[in-house]
């Protein structure tokens, strides 16, 4: 099976994603956040992961509906067995659920390498999820993130792979 190229407008775009979701003005991070848990957890070869991310403060964008919350910009990277490495920039919108509970949903777009793990087809990957968190006193979050890692058809080979994860969120 022949693989289909990204081409030079591949790593563009992901470096346009990354300073898309940088703030506008200098600020601290809102949460620093690390993750662990099994990924390709619907596949015969579930492996665990660790992971890190900075969440900035939610901001308003201009060109979003004012219907719908700010947008916290984040940046991260997962590191899975056998080498994979996952580096990605993106966006989540932290929904109140009533007490200290959120739901998140979130999207970004990163640079994948599989190293001897599973080959998602390309290098240009995207990444959707959904966490459910609870506040633990005034600095820090629990939650349960479950996310999707795909290119989204940019390539033939997509075979896509899932990951459900713990996450603790620390305020610096």
């Amino acid at each position: 099976m022949r693989i289909q190229r990204v081409g030079p407008l591949g790593p563009l775009f992901v470096l346009l994603c990354f300073l898309a979701v940088l703030p506008a003005r200098a600020s601290e991070p809102a949460y620093i956040s690390l993750n662990a848990g099994p990924i390709e957890i619907f596949d015969p070869d579930t492996r665990a992961h660790l992971g890190a991310e900075v969440r900035f403060t939610p901001r308003r964008y201009r060109w979003f509906p004012r219907f719908l919350p700010d947008l916290s910009p984040t940046a991260g990277a997962l590191f899975g067995g056998k080498g994979t490495l996952y580096a990605y920039a993106g966006a989540r919108c932290d929904l109140p659920l009533g007490g200290a509970w959120e739901l998140s949903p979130q999207l970004a777009a990163g640079i994948y390498s599989h190293g001897k793990g599973i080959d998602l087809g390309g290098a240009l990957e995207f990444r959707s999820g959904i966490e459910i968190s609870r506040a633990l006193g005034g600095r820090s979050r629990a939650g349960l993130l479950l996310f999707h890692l795909s290119n989204a058809g940019l390539y033939l080979h997509n075979p896509g792979t899932e990951g459900l994860v713990f996450t603790w969120s620390l305020r610096p």
